[in-house]
């Protein structure tokens, strides 16, 4: 492939032709012709092609002396040096070899520049001929963080950002030369890019080496990997070359081989961004028009009435109580559990290690990803969970005005995801690339075009509004756990590989852009399985595209979705400034990133939780609108009992195998990630009360209190980031995690109690029973791994599937014996397990464990839930008010 690939505008036509075709059919008041000659002149102008000679100038004759490698690409791709043998040069690169120092030292006396790049195979002699100094070199092969000196000066320290550069490990360092430190050891306060005159010439002197070399098993490997294939490196020696030669080099966006948008890029991404308005907004037009001639088509909620009674209505899916939330969590917790074990080798094993081995790949996806959570969530304006709640509210008594309350979730996402892409893609495009974000740019564009048409989890949340949430739980999990998994090994390498082959793209951002490539698999994943499901219970799915809704639901969905957007918002938020605040104050960023999301992976377990609260929001709100004070009780005091009981099991099984896992099964780059694992781990298991909290508000209709709360917690972890990660580093950032949450964990809780209705907190069940099986448990795993692990990744996985899939069972057992339940919340805890849909063998055997434990326990029956009788009468009163579809 050419190097300059990216500047080539062809690929994108096969695109903007069916586009255009489209078009023409939607714009109904335009002719033919006057289309067809809008499209026509806007691919020509997105095709023009600039002459190189715009970027053409008097070349510099570079001497190149040094293995062929990353050195001499760079150098190639500038365009301005041409590589020669002769002595009379203007800059001298000189990596890891000293050919003719003495005549090299009368050339650069006279006024030529030189990059002398440290190596093993440079020795005192030949240094002491090239400076006539006596110099000392010392071996290093320690990692060591690299920044900038905050007084250096000069287009190299200021046209790049150095705390996103990766560590080092291999180098020389250098002593008994007066040289100007530029860029040095973050911890050592060596100096890693020193500056010195000789003569009249510029002495650039980089200690890290840039070669191949033979490891302990014989095997070539390239050393300084992650630095050279930091997205910097190319504009680094392209930069020390012109400033050694006395020349101004180009900034980072101005110069011709930076992976940023060129002008030719930029007009390509002005035609798609035309096209795609001009689509999505003529459909809504067509589609608004049809719907209010049709209303009676909202009457079709079922589509297909046998499918409908089979496997919906005479189902036990239709009786309101708690056994359907718990029916869904025991779906989500079963394959969960077990999908978690192939998902944590896969992410901490396969990912890192074969498909993208680079740390700052992920690094830059990860900060990519957290980033933007803040603007996907303010375009959403919570009309994705306004659609939920208000589904299952209308659905006793209104279903067809549940379903505008998806009409308008659709639209909106449509419409605003035209907004949205254009916004960020423009952005990115024209002024991104200007600031010390430019080497996110491409990441970010592909990223945010995802976010067209937006609509890819609809049937998911469908599908949790209905309350079905077996089948929500199959697509939830499809999209977190298993879609992944397959889109990035079918995306991920050759995106990696291609990247690796191309020297303007490299492979730390060409394997970013594999991440984002296979997060649009996964969305189109997500949708078709939805679809399948939402099609095999009967529904309707055609309706939820019209566009019936009036002003009504718009105001409404949007009054609930704001304040509830608001309260995410402010976490994303948070955790996007505290991106910039680590871009800023924490050193090696991007590879410290890549580490903290790789132990980060772990915490994900504990959302499992997550989607018995998913499922508790509906249920509440269902009772709640209905004033059945009582039921929602209940559901809120068995949401405390089941969070205390899974993060019980779920932070014992992790404390003693994550470090383990982390150390056996990834490289040297990783092993950060271990020790940030174990502060994590207990950090997710506080996570519980704060998200039963936050659904209790979303589902008595007061978000507010969501936003109010959240920007608390998150005021008080932003404020210790800021204060403590100078002095402490990632110590400071795990301080702020665990005085913010722990502080929303407990206000929560009584804020609930006086403004939505008020909460049973059962102790034992949800903390005494979980601490003392946790305490077991961690026990039996910490010391059976000491037989099992050797620090290798056959092992470290056994280790790994010993503690999630035998170890449930045991916790089971164990919270049962030390008096988890009392007989009817038994009997509830079955009636779930069996409607865990295909998971029903493993969730009957979770429940057998526990029933053995009861059994036998001096403690059963002990601990009740006293409310559970009322609730049910509750319930009962609230199913003989409920219409049929």
């Amino acid at each position: 492939m050419k190097l300059n690939h990216l500047r080539n505008t062809d690929c994108f036509i096969p695109l903007a032709i069916p586009i255009s075709n489209y078009c023409e059919k939607v714009l109904t008041k335009w002719t033919k012709k006057q289309f067809n000659l809008l499209i026509s002149a806007l691919i020509i102008l997105s095709s023009a092609v600039i002459p190189d000679t715009v970027f053409a100038q008097e070349k510099l004759k570079a001497f190149y002396s040094g293995p062929h490698g990353s050195v001499l690409q760079a150098l190639t791709l500038a365009k301005d040096f041409q590589i020669t043998s002769d002595f009379n040069a203007d800059v001298f690169v000189l990596n890891d070899s000293i050919p003719d120092p003495q005549n090299i030292s009368t050339k650069v006396r006279e006024g030529s520049g030189l990059i002398l790049v440290m190596g093993p195979h440079i020795t005192k002699n030949q240094l002491y001929s090239l400076f006539g100094l006596q110099v000392e070199i010392k071996p290093l092969k320690k990692e060591e963080s690299i920044d900038n000196l905050p007084a250096a000066t000069g287009s190299v320290v200021n046209d790049i950002v150095w705390n996103s550069a990766p560590q080092v490990r291999e180098r020389t360092e250098v002593s008994g030369i007066n040289q100007l430190t530029l860029v040095y050891g973050y911890a050592s306060k060596e100096t890693v890019l020193g500056k010195y005159a000789l003569g009249k010439g510029n002495v650039y002197i980089f200690t890290p080496h840039l070669m191949m070399s033979n490891n302990k098993e014989g095997r070539e490997e390239l050393l300084n990997k992650d630095f050279q294939e930091w997205p910097y490196f190319n504009y680094f020696f392209y930069n020390l070359a012109m400033s050694a030669a006395g020349k101004s080099p180009q900034s980072f966006v101005d110069y011709p081989a930076s992976p940023v948008p060129h002008k030719n890029e930029q007009l390509t991404i002005v035609t798609f961004l035309v096209l795609i308005n001009i689509t999505f907004f003529g459909l809504f037009i067509i589609v608004r028009r049809h719907s209010r001639k049709h209303p009676e088509a909202l009457d079709l909620i079922v589509s297909n009435r046998e499918n409908y009674e089979v496997r919906e209505h005479g189902t036990d899916w239709e009786n309101i109580g708690f056994h359907r939330p718990l029916g869904g969590f025991m779906f989500a917790l079963t394959i969960g559990l077990i999908l978690f074990v192939p998902l944590i080798i896969y992410q901490n094993l396969i990912l890192p290690s074969f498909l993208l081995p680079s740390a700052q790949g992920l690094g830059l996806w990860f900060r990519v990803l957290q980033f933007f959570e803040v603007a996907w969530m303010f375009f959403d304006m919570g009309t994705s969970m306004a659609f939920v709640k208000f589904l299952s509210e209308y659905r006793i008594k209104d279903p067809k005005k549940g379903i505008q309350y998806g009409q308008m979730f659709v639209w909106w996402q449509m419409l605003t995801g035209a907004l949205q892409v254009t916004i960020f893609v423009a952005l990115s495009s024209f002024f991104l690339p200007k600031t010390t974000y430019a080497i996110f740019t491409w990441i970010i564009i592909t990223h945010a075009i995802i976010q067209m048409p937006g609509i890819y989890q609809l049937m998911r949340y469908a599908l949790t509004g209905f309350q079905r949430f077996d089948y929500a739980q199959i697509v939830d999990i499809g999209f977190a756990v298993v879609f992944p998994i397959i889109a990035q090994l079918i995306v991920v390498y050759p995106v990696y590989k291609w990247g690796l082959s191309n020297p303007l793209v490299g492979p730390a951002l060409g394997g970013a852009l594999g991440m984002a490539f296979a997060l649009y698999v996964t969305e189109i994943l997500t949708f078709i399985i939805g679809y399948i499901l939402y099609h095999r219970l009967g529904y309707n799915m055609k309706i939820l595209f019209l566009a019936h809704f009036d002003w009504e639901v718009i105001k409404k969905s949007l009054k609930f979705g704001v304040f509830d957007m608001m309260g995410s918002l402010v976490v994303s938020g948070a955790q996007a400034f505290e991106i910039l605040i680590t871009q800023t104050k924490l050193i090696n960023y991007t590879e410290i990133w890549g580490n903290w999301m790789l132990a980060k992976n772990f915490v994900f377990a504990f959302q499992v939780i997550g989607t018995l609260y998913n499922n508790i929001m509906p249920a509440i709100s269902e009772a709640f609108s209905k004033g059945k004070l009582l039921l929602s009780q209940y559901y809120s005091a068995q949401a405390y009992k089941y969070g205390g009981m899974i993060s019980g099991f779920l932070g014992a099984f992790l404390l003693a195998v994550s470090d383990r896992f982390i150390l056996g099964a990834t490289g040297p780059q990783f092993e950060r990630a271990a020790l940030y694992s174990i502060p994590l781990m207990v950090w997710g298991m506080i996570q519980y009360p704060s998200w039963v909290g936050d659904n209790i508000q979303r589902g008595v209709n007061k978000p507010y209190l969501i936003t109010a709360l959240c920007t608390m917690e998150q005021v008080i972890r932003v404020s210790l980031v800021f204060i403590l990660l100078d002095k402490f580093q990632v110590i400071g950032l795990i301080i702020a995690y665990f005085v913010g949450l722990l502080t929303k964990d407990i206000v929560s809780y009584f804020v609930n109690d006086r403004v939505c209705f008020k909460q049973r907190f059962y102790f034992w069940q949800s903390i005494g029973a979980p601490l003392l099986s946790g305490a077991v448990l961690y026990g039996v795993l910490r010391i059976s791994g000491t037989y099992i692990w050797q620090s290798n990744q056959v092992t470290s996985i056994i280790l790994f599937f010993v503690g999630a899939v035998p170890g449930m069972f045991l916790f089971s057992f164990l919270y049962a014996f030390f008096g988890g339940w009392d007989n009817e919340t038994l009997e509830e805890f079955r009636h779930g397990a069996q409607l865990s849909n295909f998971m029903k063998p493993i969730a009957m055997l979770f429940y057998k464990c526990a029933e053995l434990g009861a059994r036998i326990s001096p403690l059963h029956n002990r601990f009740p839930i006293t409310i559970r009788e009322q609730a049910l009468i509750e319930a009962k009163s609230l199913m003989k008010e409920r219409v049929e579809l």
